[in-house]
């Protein structure tokens, strides 16, 4: 340990888990409003909670369920949660800055736990961990965190889906609320603009555009204009020092 910084040393596995914490709190009315609706839709606890152990999404997960339900084909299930799921491509992106050195049994692992909610809990946390290895374990933690509560709760849903009769209202608003805290936790003076030209683009475009699509395309812009900003910014900064050393 000699030479490393306390925050080398106190940020991994551990830290990652504890991170979870908040996620998992949020998953939780969630997974057990999948799991009553999964075996109310006819899709047994087993499947109920295989679904959730080998798809881990949220939204595809209640699409998934009610296109089985009014007998949609397979194809027609997987192309709908490949659209809805098309964004974790951009999110999986900007993640890449973290793990240079990434390989590919760690990038297929962590993959895997990339949601809405840990993405943009990694993204706040991340930033401050030091060394790629200590970024790997935090994210690990966050992501195996988020995914066990998100399996339990689900199988736990199916076992109280087979046995009471349960309406619902409101619970599966659960995610989206979960996601606008996270986001807003994120926001900084550095990003703020960034995200105000996404929410205003996706507010036009979905005037023009049909279906989902409208979203991918407003953060994909929305992002690209701000690196863009953020890298002339930089540049002029650099420029800047130049001339005054000269001077």
């Amino acid at each position: 340990m000699i030479g490393k910084t306390s925050q080398e040393v106190g940020k991994g596995f551990a830290y990652g888990l504890r991170q979870s914490l908040t996620i998992a709190i949020g998953y939780a009315p969630v997974a057990l409003t999948f799991g009553i609706l999964a075996t109310q839709f006819g899709v047994s606890f087993w499947e109920a909670g295989l679904m959730s152990f080998f798809v881990f999404a949220g939204a595809s997960q209640f699409i998934a369920i009610e296109m089985i339900h009014q007998g949609a084909t397979m194809w027609m299930i997987a192309l709908t949660t490949f659209i809805v799921n098309i964004r974790h491509m951009l999110m999986s992106l900007s993640v890449v800055p973290y793990f240079p050195a990434r390989t590919l049994r760690w990038s297929l692992g962590l993959a895997q736990g990339l949601t809405d909610e840990t993405y943009v809990l990694n993204t706040r946390v991340l930033k401050d961990v030091v060394g790629e290895e200590n970024r790997r374990w935090v994210m690990l933690g966050i992501n195996l965190g988020s995914f066990i509560s998100w399996v339990v709760f689900t199988m736990l849903g199916g076992l109280i889906g087979k046995w009471l009769p349960i309406q619902f209202s409101g619970f599966q608003f659960a995610l989206l609320a979960l996601f606008i805290i996270l986001t807003t936790t994120s926001l900084t003076k550095k990003n703020a603009l960034t995200y105000l030209l996404a929410a205003l683009l996706a507010v036009v475009f979905k005037l023009f555009i049909p279906g989902k699509i409208y979203l991918i395309l407003s953060v994909a812009l929305a992002a690209g204009i701000g690196a863009w900003w953020r890298q002339r910014q930089r540049v002029c900064g650099i420029e800047g020092k130049q001339a005054d050393y000269k001077a």
